[in-house]
């Protein structure tokens, strides 16, 4: 009884404990709330997870980099919903630095692999960094602030967020951690999308559309394009398009069999979200996408099957009427129409360019092209001609030298993934993922021609993690070895002592 004693003494004093301080941070709360309004107690409100956060980060670097994915899903909704005209990005900035912090102090009580980054793709997102930097020696360039609200979504966002993912997520269960929270953030993308198709849009996205002026190209005479979380429709519909590729052929490879139903789920969902997008380039993401993925199975049967229904798609949309009266398809279809209004326009625009482009090999500077350069150089003549493409962007702020050394990298990516596919790799379902990532970046490389859609939020970061985790491959490959050599080599020793241990 005495022990009992002991016991509940102390248990009763946690409670009253646990108590005073719950009791505390409501005062608190209220406090903040009543004295200085909605910010400073929602800021107290969010102060226990915030610390669970943190714990958790110090703990393992890898869940931050999980949360930046996380957040950078939901930046541009966040700026268009709360932070009206704001630096969005800064949010980004922040998360990444964050994530920095949590790698440092992890240095300082564990040992870091730091080798892990010493990859090609570590160097060439090193090597477009510094070509970026020195663009603000650009003798053509004007404005200063242009460089630097730039150079960010650029090249720092590339080179960060690959040296972060190969030193923080070198294990093949991050690889899937990271497809399941991608595959969840789609559908939640997707879920949004629906809600402004039959909901209707909310007061943030009808001032969006009608005050600043987002109808003019999201309300047309095909009707109307959603866009999501996104920034806009183009951007929601290389994100689903590169969703759509990414999960449908991960689908194939995953051993349970509701892992693939639900894989396949997702997939269809994000076919989905792109064609209400409305975004008719997107259609280059799955095209593009399962045309490479065809040639890495080099499953014969695969190929022939894979060739057969993209060439059928294709004399759909180009060559039929069928399914004319449906809105989607009707638009859909249209991608294919090369005597298109816009796509002449866009021709036309790259015709004026060339003549201004005309010395300037090293571009006009950063921020110089397209909208961004009505605000950071309104007097510029390349600030009249919309660049309409992030190739022509590229090549217009960095100049020919810039655009070969940016398609140079991307095909270099894309080249070392095929070859891991190809020759290297020895894993079923790694190959299957890394074909899938593969495939899903060429897509967007390809759309990239007709919109600046590669480097956008949150689509740029998945492609940059993506890139990350196909150079990560071979180790994740050689752990998958030993974990099987373990899982054959334990069972046997235990058979061999069971056979000398038997009188």
């Amino acid at each position: 009884m005495q022990l009992t004693g002991n016991i509940t003494a102390p248990l009763s004093i946690s409670r009253a404990l646990v108590g005073l301080v719950l009791a505390g941070g409501v005062a608190a709360i209220a406090y903040a709330f009543i004295r200085f309004g909605l910010p400073a107690g929602a800021a107290i409100a969010l102060l226990p997870a915030g610390l669970c956060i943190l714990w958790l980060s110090m703990r393992n670097p890898a869940f931050s980099m999980l949360g930046m994915l996380v957040l950078n899903y939901f930046i541009m909704y966040l700026g268009r919903e709360f932070l009206h005209g704001a630096p969005v990005g800064v949010i980004l900035d922040a998360a990444l630095f964050f994530n920095l912090a949590m790698l440092i102090l992890q240095a300082l009580v564990h040992r870091v692999e730091w080798r892990r980054a010493g990859t090609g793709l570590t160097l060439a997102a090193a090597i477009w960094m510094i070509y970026c930097v020195l663009e603000l020696f650009n003798p053509q360039s004007v404005s200063l602030k242009g460089w630097t609200m730039t150079i960010r979504s650029l090249a720092f966002y590339f080179f960060l967020i690959v040296v972060l993912t190969q030193l923080t997520m070198a294990r093949y269960k991050y690889l899937k951690q990271m497809l399941a929270v991608w595959s969840v953030l789609t559908l939640i993308a997707v879920g949004k999308a629906l809600a402004q198709k039959y909901l209707g849009f909310n007061a943030a996205e009808n001032y969006w559309l009608f005050v600043e002026g987002g109808a003019t190209t999201h309300i047309i005479y095909t009707g109307v394009r959603y866009f999501s979380l996104y920034s806009d429709a183009a951007n929601f519909g290389a994100g689903m398009g590169l969703a759509m590729v990414v999960f449908s052929i991960s689908a194939l490879y995953y051993r349970n069999p509701w892992m693939k139903a639900y894989m396949l789920a997702v997939a269809a969902a994000a076919c989905y979200g792109m064609l209400i997008s409305g975004t008719r380039s997107a259609l280059a993401v799955p095209f593009a996408g399962y045309a490479v993925f065809v040639m890495l199975s080099r499953n014969f049967r695969m190929v022939v099957a894979g060739v057969f229904l993209i060439i059928m798609a294709f004399c759909f949309l180009k060559f039929t009427t069928i399914g004319q009266g449906n809105p989607i398809i009707r638009r859909a279809r249209s991608a294919f129409n090369t005597q298109d209004a816009s796509f002449q326009v866009r021709l036309d625009n790259q015709a004026r360019l060339r003549e201004l482009m005309r010395g300037k090999p090293f571009g006009a500077g950063l921020g110089h092209g397209g909208g961004k350069a009505k605000v950071f150089a309104p007097d510029a003549p390349l600030s009249q001609v919309p660049t309409d493409s992030w190739f022509v962007m590229i090549w217009v702020e960095t100049g020919i030298v810039g655009l070969l050394l940016h398609i140079g990298i991307l095909l270099y990516v894309l080249g070392k993934g095929a070859w891991l596919v190809f020759f290297r790799l020895r894993n079923p379902q790694l190959k299957g993922f890394v074909a899938a990532l593969t495939a899903g970046i060429a897509g967007v490389v390809v759309m990239a021609y007709a919109n600046e859609v590669f480097g956008q939020i949150p689509t740029g970061a998945i492609i940059y993690m993506s890139m990350a985790f196909i150079f990560l491959s071979p180790r994740f490959d050689k752990e998958l070895a030993e974990a099987e050599e373990a899982k054959h080599t334990i069972p046997a020793k235990n058979l061999l002592a069971g056979k000398t241990t038997t009188p």
